[in-house]
């Protein structure tokens, strides 16, 4: 008796072991039947990415009112960058120029020029005063350009160099 509840038990586990085995093994089997799917379709669609034939312009194949936009728009960037380009090439030869002026003063020697005032300095002196008393009277820098017949940016040089500027 004892015997055979131990050949039931050993069989019982037997088959226990057995319905583990099964219910594994179906599981793998799904799972590769999934990964194979999975890889099929992935594999379809990486061939239908490759064959399929980008435009060689961006947005060509695009409404004809963003087409002109976009036309538009690559024009005005084309614009743009020259204008830079040339404001760029106006500030480095200004800057040259600057450059070129501090090594002259730089030369100068300081004493002689305080010494012996010229008449360009004293004529400097007196057009200053005239555009400080214009500036005062109340007049614009454009109008006291205009009246002095002098350019703008020199007038309004002088305006912010005078000390009743600051």
């Amino acid at each position: 008796m004892i015997l055979a509840q131990m050949q039931q038990a050993q069989l019982l586990m037997l088959a226990g072991f057995v319905m583990l085995g099964w219910v594994l093994a179906r599981r793998q089997i799904a799972l590769r039947k999934r990964v194979t799917q999975d890889s099929r379709a992935a594999n379809r669609e990486l061939k239908a990415i490759q064959k399929r034939k980008d435009p060689v312009a961006p947005l060509s194949d695009a409404p004809v009112e963003t087409q002109r936009w976009q036309v538009a728009m690559f024009d005005l960037q084309r614009e743009l960058t020259a204008e830079l380009d040339t404001r760029i090439a106006v500030v480095q030869t200004l800057l040259r120029q600057v450059d070129e002026r501090i090594e002259t003063l730089a030369n100068v020697q300081p004493d002689a020029s305080v010494a012996n005032p010229t008449a360009e300095d004293e004529h400097h002196t007196v057009l200053q005063l005239r555009i400080s008393a214009l500036s005062h009277a109340g007049l614009t820098a454009q109008q006291i350009s205009e009246k002095l017949q002098l350019p703008i940016g020199d007038v309004e040089l002088m305006l912010s160099s005078s000390p009743a500027a600051s």
